[in-house]
């Protein structure tokens, strides 16, 4: 399953961009169903009630049960995302084979999914969906083999119109996607910038709020950074932050989130963790750093750790206690960790992070 994930969803903005488009994505989503619903009521003269009862379930599976784990939390969204696109492919093909298969009226509907895809993933995801869709397309045919023999047009004729989607689907999703990263990505390191966090941030406290899940933060600082840019440049600077940025999306899962603030500040995102195993990711991390020597400097970081759990997930709250543990940690003599005690992050918590280097370190 992690493969799989990260085949479709290699990066941190990729999986930022599937959660944010999904829900952008269910109005277009549910007219279609509509559309497709009272089309298929005029036709029932024709395809009968079997084929308006099947769409019918596959709305309410894939908005009702599949689209609902999104929200419950799963760790891999793109994994219940490509379940709802194989189940909208598999029933719409059932529903062209029992309304004449190959000769069916409903025929051109299969690729309506290839159009969904560019709204979620990649060019690869696009061109494995517009795939499945093709196949499914052969599938139905061979299941009508006379159809088929007295009139191949309609058949024939859906392909290239598959085709076109995918490939049209991929360009618009590469120009997006190009935008996208360009807002969301720090430039320097490749990790998440401050801009996307309460966006997503929102989302996970709405999980933890259904589910009693728990969430926590690690604020991490490097250690005397401003001593390295001064001794030895901003170009070695900016070595160090790559390198750190590096060993920190090495040492999280695919869905944890790593963010950086600005300067040498850091914030790790880590859903459905608690504060003892945010204490140990923290620990984790600040062995790995230590042991970096990126560009043959040696290097620490100071680190703080906060978490909270159902309606207490705040991000202000949450990040104001995870600071005042990192400058803890400042104080202790630098190149450790600090854990906010429990409750912690109910106090002050106004909102949002504060803007990085307001304060020296």
């Amino acid at each position: 399953m992690e493969r799989v994930a990260a085949f479709f969803c290699p990066t941190d903005a990729d999986r930022e961009r599937l959660l944010e488009l999904e829900e952008t994505l269910r109005r277009p989503r549910v007219i279609t169903y509509v559309a497709v619903a009272v089309t298929l009521a005029v036709l029932v003269p024709w395809t009968g009630w079997v084929v308006l009862l099947l769409v019918g379930v596959m709305a309410f599976l894939c908005e009702m049960v599949i689209r609902r784990r999104l929200v419950a939390g799963r760790t891999h969204p793109a994994l219940v995302i490509l379940v709802g696109f194989a189940l909208n492919t598999v029933i719409t093909g059932i529903g062209v084979a029992i309304t004449g298969g190959a000769g069916s009226p409903l025929l051109p509907w299969m690729v309506i999914p290839i159009v969904s895809l560019a709204g979620r993933f990649d060019a690869r995801g696009v061109w494995w969906g517009t795939g499945f869709v093709g196949l499914a397309i052969a599938v139905v045919v061979a299941t009508s083999p006379s159809a088929f023999a007295d009139n191949p047009a309609p058949a024939i004729a859906v392909l290239p119109l598959a085709l076109s989607l995918g490939m049209f689907s991929a360009a618009m999703m590469r120009a997006e996607r190009q935008q996208r990263t360009r807002s969301a990505l720090d430039p320097l390191t490749g990790l998440l910038n401050r801009s996307s966090l309460p966006s997503r941030f929102g989302e996970l406290a709405e999980q933890a709020r259904l589910t009693g899940d728990s969430v926590a933060l690690v604020a991490l600082d490097i250690d005397r950074f401003k001593a390295i840019n001064d001794t030895y440049g901003h170009a070695r600077g900016d070595a160090v932050l790559r390198a750190l940025a590096a060993a920190i999306r090495g040492e999280l899962r695919s869905f944890e989130l790593a963010y950086r603030l600005g300067g040498e500040e850091f914030l790790i995102v880590l859903p459905g963790v608690d504060l003892e195993h945010g204490a140990g990711v923290a620990e984790r991390l600040r062995r790995r750093i230590a042991a970096l020597r990126p560009d043959g400097l040696d290097v620490t970081a100071s680190l703080g750790v906060s978490a909270a759990h159902g309606d207490a997930v705040e991000l202000g709250a949450l990040f104001d206690a995870a600071d005042r543990a990192l400058y803890a940690a400042k104080r202790g003599g630098r190149n450790r960790v600090e854990v906010a005690p429990p409750g912690d992050e109910a106090r002050d918590g106004d909102g949002a992070p504060a803007r990085p280097g307001a304060r020296g370190r």
